[in-house]
């Protein structure tokens, strides 16, 4: 298995729940993937906050 394919496997097990490769601890992806999935949808609910579309009026 090449590196990127090992690389792969461990982002889908980190993110997606795919199944956890060799050499790696269960519990230890499990509490890691838990973060990553927390920060992404974090991310992904700051970024549907609606934005400023213009620029605050200058002062005096």
């Amino acid at each position: 298995m090449s590196l990127r394919e090992r690389q792969e496997a461990l982002v889908r097990a980190l993110v997606a729940d795919g199944p956890v490769p060799d050499g790696f601890d269960p519990d230890e992806v499990a509490a890691a993937g838990a973060v990553c999935r927390h920060k992404r949808d974090a991310h992904a609910a700051h970024a549907e906050a609606p934005r400023r579309t213009g620029w605050l009026p200058r002062r005096g």
